[in-house]
């Protein structure tokens, strides 16, 4: 009797390792758009500073960055970080921002629309 125990415990156990292992994939499967949505967030948290000379109205100097694509926005603050790309403000804010802090302002600035 306890050799049988012991095998319907085995097979509990593997069905158990089976439950977790699916559940862990399904996790990761559905964490990318979450991990997503709380790097736009940190970009909305960060860009009160972006926004006291982007927010504001129409200027021809200053770029529109709502909307822009995340690729694109991440490659002109690393240009002005490394600077590679000439305007003092912009290298001063860009070398402050790590490249995850880069990739959530891009994240959020390529969510939203300016609104007028």
């Amino acid at each position: 009797m306890p050799k049988r125990f012991a095998v319907a415990r085995s097979a509990k156990q593997r069905d158990w390792c089976g439950f977790l292992a699916a559940l862990c994939t399904a996790a990761m499967m559905s964490a990318a758009p979450a991990a997503r949505a709380a790097d736009a967030e940190f970009g909305r948290y960060l860009s009160s500073e972006c926004m006291t000379c982007h927010g504001g109205a129409s200027h021809s100097t200053i770029p529109d960055i709502f909307g822009m694509q995340e690729t694109t926005f991440s490659e002109v603050v690393k240009a002005y970080r490394e600077k590679r790309l000439a305007n003092e403000v912009m290298q001063t804010v860009a070398s402050r921002l790590s490249d995850e802090e880069i990739a959530a302002l891009a994240a959020y600035f390529a969510s939203i629309k300016k609104s007028n």
